[in-house]
């Protein structure tokens, strides 16, 4: 994994990085791809719940998905919106618009019609797939049909809307099909008449630093931003969370990551190509169907965010299966990873912190780091990416243990957010570091442990409070399964803290057995004045709660 980097300027940031090298310097997805399937051939890269995607079935059929967008006028630099599940044609046309060098926009299969026309006007997308699974009471097409009503007039050869002006064609995956759409069959059929030369000269126009996929953010504070990321950085960021997870040609590893998500259009996606194993993937994430999956195919590594482990550890069917899990990711705090360690025995436990403007290039454990460093921070920092922790008032460095923004800078820093400059100087100063917003601290091995969000501050009465100290000591108790603090304005002491808490299946509390509890451990300024319980949470659809969405409960109804 040799590279070579520039040293951190004292002054906080003078002077761009110099040229980092790795084995996947000047690669393309496509150049990562052709390798693997030399390497591997035969052996299967994905299985979709009960259908098998060997790596030479993934070469020629996201070969055919290719020629059929070049059919239909997709050419270089176009977008193209994947609106599905984890179904196999996602594999595909990932893989052929990696190809041919179009960017692709993930649409997140939980949004609502306001968000897709926001999404697919925001990033101009040319041709939108989308899987019709109305059986399934995923309704897709009605959406569609909402925002363009007079669409059943339309040919799919000439798409035009209003609402939707940049759109061109629409491409169904599904058993019916719609005289105003192609359907997924035709499109392979039609790119039968694309010759092998026009599709290697498509090819050759694609370079390892082209734009392949436009990420909106999950949206846990505002309206999701578009992050403009490329093809090298992806591969990086795939290989480097992978192999420190210790991830081999020999692993089955189960996803529950929807690749609408970083962590599925990246990770996921590109896990085969840059390490050899199998992946395994869950449609729609179901507690009860994953622990199955799991046991089945005696997965050996899995990942997953607080909620899906949450569900787990819940689960009345955990202690029944046989799972042979030996590595995770977990995307949780420390007391979380703590349970699931306990409870669960998986013995590598990792906690990554990157994001989707980093191409999830940032920190990670490895696989044979001390437990007490796994279950408490969130290792260090990746190679060819540097770290800073800075006072997010005045931008000064901070000396290790004390706490500061996490800043980034190096390979992994997005190109911006697609369209938006103002957001994007907001995050990526003149030397290239992004602000991450969070708040960390970094000990001498040069381990970093998050201690919250520079906006995830609950200021009581002139205290900083950080929710998260005040979730982690929630979930001790005995009857909580989830909790969100958040704060609340309130008159005289600005804000006080409010807390959100799902309880275990079967289980009562009221709302002063949760303060006295949370009493009987916290400074008094941390003790939540309200407790709000609630059966279900505002998700994105990378499983993470809105936080914003109960932030704006709690201030419209007061205190």
């Amino acid at each position: 994994m040799g590279g070579k980097k520039d040293e951190v300027a004292k002054n906080g940031g003078g002077g761009k990085m110099t040229t980092w090298e790795d084995i996947w310097t000047g690669k393309s997805i496509t150049d990562a791809l052709k390798e693997a399937v030399k390497r591997y051939g035969k052996k299967n890269a994905f299985i979709f719940v009960d259908k098998a995607i060997d790596f030479e079935k993934l070469w020629n059929n996201s070969e055919l998905a290719a020629r059929g967008l070049i059919k239909v006028g997709v050419q270089k630099g176009d977008r193209v919106g994947i609106w599905m599940a984890g179904y196999p044609e996602w594999a595909y046309l990932f893989y052929a618009c990696a190809r041919i060098g179009a960017v692709m926009v993930p649409v997140n299969t939980r949004y609502k019609p306001f968000e897709v026309e926001y999404v697919l006007n925001k990033s101009k997308v040319k041709t939108l797939i989308l899987k019709d699974e109305g059986g399934k009471g995923k309704d897709y097409l009605g959406v569609l049909k909402e925002l363009i009503p007079e669409i059943e007039a339309l040919s799919p050869d000439q798409i035009s809307s209003n609402r939707l002006p940049h759109l061109r064609q629409v491409v169904v995956s599904g058993e019916k099909q719609y005289p105003w759409a192609f359907s997924y069959d035709e499109l392979l059929d039609m790119g039968a008449s694309i010759s092998q030369k026009t599709l290697s000269q498509a090819e050759k126009k694609v370079s390892s630093d082209d734009t392949a996929l436009i990420q909106f953010t999950s949206g846990t504070t505002a309206m999701p931003k578009g992050a403009v990321l490329f093809q090298n950085a992806m591969l990086r960021g795939s290989y480097y969370n992978n192999y420190f997870l210790g991830v081999t040609d020999q692993d089955l590893f189960f996803s529950p990551q929807p690749f609408y998500h970083v962590g599925g259009s990246i990770q996921v996606m590109l896990a085969p190509v840059v390490t050899g194993c199998t992946i395994i993937v869950q449609t729609y994430f179901d507690t009860s169907e994953a622990l199955k999956l799991m046991e089945d195919y005696q997965c050996t590594v899995t990942m997953g965010h607080q909620p899906h482990w949450i569900e787990y550890l819940n689960h009345p069917e955990l202690k029944k299966r046989k799972l042979v899990l030996e590595r995770a990711e977990i995307f949780a705090p420390p007391d979380v990873r703590k349970r699931v360690y306990q409870e669960m025995g998986i013995k590598v436990l990792l906690s990554p912190y990157s994001m989707t403007e980093t191409h999830l290039g940032g920190c990670v454990g490895k696989y044979d780091d001390p437990i007490e460093k796994c279950l408490t921070t969130v290792g260090r920092c990746v190679p060819g990416m540097e770290l800073l922790i800075r006072d997010p008032e005045n931008g000064e460095i901070l000396a290790d243990g004390n706490a500061g923004e996490v800043c980034f800078r190096g390979w992994g820093v997005m190109r911006g957010y697609l369209d938006d400059p103002e957001k994007t100087a907001e995050v990526i100063d003149h030397d290239g570091w992004f602000r991450t917003g969070d708040l960390g601290i970094r000990d001498s091995d040069g381990y970093i442990r998050l201690v919250g969000r520079i906006k995830d501050m609950i200021r009581v009465g002139g205290e900083n409070v950080a929710a998260s100290d005040v979730e982690g000591f929630i979930l001790q108790h005995e009857k909580v399964k989830q909790v969100v603090a958040v704060g609340a304005p309130e008159e005289r002491l600005g804000e006080i803290v409010v807390v959100f808490i799902e309880l275990k299946p079967g289980l009562m509390a009221t709302e002063s057995e949760i303060i006295d509890f949370c009493k009987s451990g916290l400074a008094s300024f941390k003790v939540p004045r309200q407790v709000r319980f609630v059966t279900e949470w505002p998700m994105t659809g990378a499983g993470k709660i809105q936080k914003y969405q109960l932030q704006e409960l709690v201030a419209k109804k007061g205190v």
